[in-house]
């Protein structure tokens, strides 16, 4: 009987400090969600002491990870946002990097870009936008947060990899104008294209070119270009250009 009871306690004490827990990780889920209006407010504050809140729409206030967050939406292009965050007693942002330097609005952009010049052209690519927001000029800034045909806006660059059949600087160079043609027919006006050329009869035989433009095919030394480029002659011809080159694998 005695020993019964002690099973009987040492159970109730077991479920007694089971329900403490639940009751405790409750509570602290609790705690968190009624400081919100508090956070809100502290936040909206900091909006109104830094930033021109009529140039902005105000996400709610949201708890993830041990801290309190809000986004915050560009009026001109919900796109282009930033985030500011509350944890121990401290308010920090996004806005130098994400609105400023526009890292949100140019990584949705460049996703964008990419995905509508495979769709026009029936091939895959990567495009890059290595200049920040603030970089560029004010009219160009208007048209990136506007996205404003660009397309045709040298913003970006392409990386691209072309099968190579005959390995000359003639063969070569043909093949290049023809690539680069397509582009220019769907008003396709990259900063510049990164073009790996590959030798179809030796795959490990791939230079990859930088800095060639649409404007390539009308230099008038276009096939001495390509001809140094493969004989691995780094010539005054093509710092003239401001075309580089390495060899891969």
């Amino acid at each position: 009987m005695k020993k019964q009871k002690k099973l009987l306690f040492a159970r109730n004490i077991f479920f007694f400090l089971i329900m403490i827990a639940f009751t405790v990780i409750i509570m602290s889920e609790k705690k968190e969600t009624i400081l919100i209006p508090k956070i809100t407010d502290k936040i909206n504050q900091y909006i109104e002491e830094n930033y021109n809140k009529d140039n902005f729409n105000l996400g709610k206030v949201q708890y993830n990870n041990q801290k309190y967050s809000m986004k915050i939406s560009s009026k001109e292009n919900k796109k282009r946002y930033f985030y500011i965050y509350y944890s121990k007693k401290k308010i920090t942002d996004t806005y130098q990097e994400d609105f400023i330097q526009g890292k949100s609005i140019l990584s949705t952009i460049q996703k964008n870009i990419q995905k509508e010049i495979e769709t026009k052209l029936k091939n895959h690519i990567s495009v890059e936008i290595t200049t920040t927001l603030d970089q560029f000029t004010e009219s160009v800034q208007e048209r990136i947060i506007k996205e404003d045909n660009l397309l045709e806006l040298k913003i970006y660059n392409i990386k691209e990899e072309i099968i190579i059949s005959n390995w000359n600087e003639k063969d070569i160079t043909k093949t290049l104008e023809t690539y680069l043609l397509k582009y220019k027919e769907h008003n396709i006006n990259p900063k510049y294209f990164i073009i790996t050329i590959t030798d179809n009869q030796d795959i490990t035989k791939s230079i990859e070119i930088s800095n060639i433009t649409l404007d390539f095919p009308n230099n008038q030394n276009k096939e001495t270009i390509i001809s140094d480029i493969i004989n691995d002659n780094n010539s005054s011809l093509l710092k003239s250009n401001i075309i580089t080159y390495k060899y891969k694998n």
